[in-house]
């Protein structure tokens, strides 16, 4: 399990910096973003199993989210199904691939990238058959990271002639106090969380 994780977070830290070139960023924006005055960005892996459910009707399974950070790295059963994304406000399914990393992009790079990367909409159904396993690598900002939209993004807008104002969507603030009100507000809309923690930065 230790060489898988070293090799994940690889990965998420080469798929930020495919990130980096696709918004016009410098090489290791995000990741630098991600850490806090003297932390560095958190690297978490979680195993989850969902076992049959002999009544899928009664059960919501894991209810619709987005992740509150950065990159999620998910290895899925290839066996079973059960994980869809909303897309275009259709549920589709996600079909369990042998080997593959599905990965996922969380509320931070939503906000860094000023809502060109958007967190995904997720959830799991229960199943009548079938023992479903995942293994999820997270790599998120350190608590005391300041989030913000990336000056350089904002720039461009100015650059554009368009109102920066205007054009901002994302609030700064730390990421530790989004952790708070995430927490309270997993599976309502993401916008509000944005709001609320925008406004006690202030």
């Amino acid at each position: 399990m230790g060489e898988y994780r070293r090799e994940l977070k690889k990965l998420a830290e080469r798929v930020m910096e495919v990130m980096d070139e696709n918004l016009g960023l410098e090489k290791g924006y995000i990741k630098r973003a991600f850490g806090g005055p003297e932390e560095n960005p958190f690297f978490g892996t979680k195993v989850s199993h969902y076992p049959p459910c002999p009544r899928p009707d009664l059960v919501a399974g894991l209810r619709a989210h987005t992740d509150a950070g950065g990159v999620i790295l998910l290895f899925q059963d290839d066996e079973v199904g059960g994980l869809q994304i909303l897309k275009d406000g259709q549920w589709i399914d996600v079909q369990p691939i042998k080997n593959a990393i599905v990965i996922n992009t969380g509320d931070q790079l939503e906000v860094i990238s000023n809502g060109r990367y958007k967190s995904v909409w997720h959830r799991v159904l229960a199943l009548h058959e079938g023992n479903r396993r995942s293994i999820a690598s997270f790599y998120n900002p350190s608590l005391s990271a300041t989030i913000e939209p990336a000056a350089k993004l904002l720039m461009h807008l100015e650059a554009e002639n368009e109102t920066t104002v205007d054009k901002v969507k994302y609030p700064r603030f730390v990421f530790g106090d989004y952790m708070q009100v995430y927490q309270c507000q997993k599976f309502l809309p993401k916008e509000p969380r944005f709001q609320a923690v925008g406004a006690a930065a202030v």
